[in-house]
């Protein structure tokens, strides 16, 4: 029998939390060691999670992240600081697996690439619509031709409106990447065009944003991110998530966390996914490359085209007119 490969983690957000709320075995996987993040502020948490899975906690991320035993290490961190983590593990060989976005800028990338070349390591970092099974199915579809040629694409994340108001992080940072990501995996072709808006409705500074894109010469997506549903409709920690791709033979639409449990509580209302987390998905596939199951891919073609995108778009709605790509 093969033994399993070996997982650290480093954080300790919602995405090792799942770790945790796994009630079956992880194929082909131990988690093995979980450290906090570089900045250490989720030092309680990260040792919590280590006595749920249960795992050995590890006070320095550094030892996880280079503890040559392990094959695949999880970053799950929402520290800004966190590739640094990601970097230290690609320099040690490591299959390392970063919920987008693992780098917010070109030059961030392009640090990771080098820590890739040099420690022969391989990065992988998805946005979690691609991992749930509606999204790695619609995705693989429009992006090998499946829909004919892709005229339209409309997105939309809905969050709701936080209890203490409206949240200090932009809309865009929150959830814009995992839309992009998305987006750039289903449409092949370049970046032509893209007006983007953002704007407080809801009570926070940037708590809603409204994109337009146009890539190639055929698809036009339009995205909507917001928060503005109030707390007593029930969602997953994602958000409401809706997705229409319309092409010349075929459309589809998705809605990638509709299948739900929903709980109404005393004091919230709540949907409890039925499907497995995105995440495990993602660990999956690291830990199938680390075994040798799977090819090594190189995915920063990919990364760039998604930061340029997001750069493209912030650029747009600070100008407050259109970008047209060069």
């Amino acid at each position: 029998m093969t033994s399993p490969i070996r997982v650290g983690v480093i954080g300790a957000n919602r995405y090792a939390a799942a770790l945790a709320d796994y009630a079956a075995p992880l194929a082909g996987a131990d988690v093995s060691a979980i450290a906090p993040s570089p900045n250490g502020r989720d030092r309680t948490a990260a040792a919590a999670l280590a006595r749920g899975v249960p795992s050995r906690f590890e006070r320095d991320w550094g030892s996880v992240a280079r503890d040559p035993a392990l094959g695949v290490v999880l970053v799950a961190s929402d520290d800004p600081g966190r590739g640094a983590a990601v970097d230290a593990a690609l320099g040690a060989g490591k299959v390392v697996v970063c919920p987008a976005p693992a780098a917010a800028t070109t030059e961030a990338l392009d640090r990771l690439s080098a820590a890739q070349t040099k420690g022969h390591g391989v990065l992988l970092a998805p946005g979690e619509i691609r991992h749930t099974p509606a999204g790695a199915r619609a995705v693989a579809l429009a992006a090998a031709g499946g829909l004919g040629t892709l005229h339209s694409i409309y997105a939309a994340i809905r969050l709701r409106v936080p209890d203490h108001g409206a949240g200090d992080d932009s809309i865009l940072d929150r959830v814009g990447w995992d839309l992009l990501d998305t987006l750039c995996a289903a449409v092949p072709h370049a970046l032509r065009r893209v007006h983007a808006t953002v704007a407080g409705l809801f009570g926070g500074a940037a708590d809603t944003a409204a994109i337009v894109a146009r890539l190639g010469d055929e698809t036009i997506a339009t995205i909507e991110l917001s928060r503005c549903l109030p707390a007593s409709i029930p969602t997953v920690p994602q958000g409401e998530v809706e997705i229409e791709m319309i092409g010349s033979r075929d459309a589809l639409r998705l809605e990638p966390y509709r299948t739900a449990v929903r709980f109404h509580g005393e004091r919230d209302a709540a949907r409890l996914p039925w499907i497995d987390e995105p995440v495990l998905s993602m660990l999956h596939e690291g830990v199938r490359i680390a075994a040798g199951e799977a090819a090594r891919p190189n995915h920063f073609a990919h990364f760039r085209r998604v930061v340029g995108l997001m750069d493209a778009v912030k650029a747009s709605a600070a100008r407050g007119d259109a970008i047209t790509a060069v």
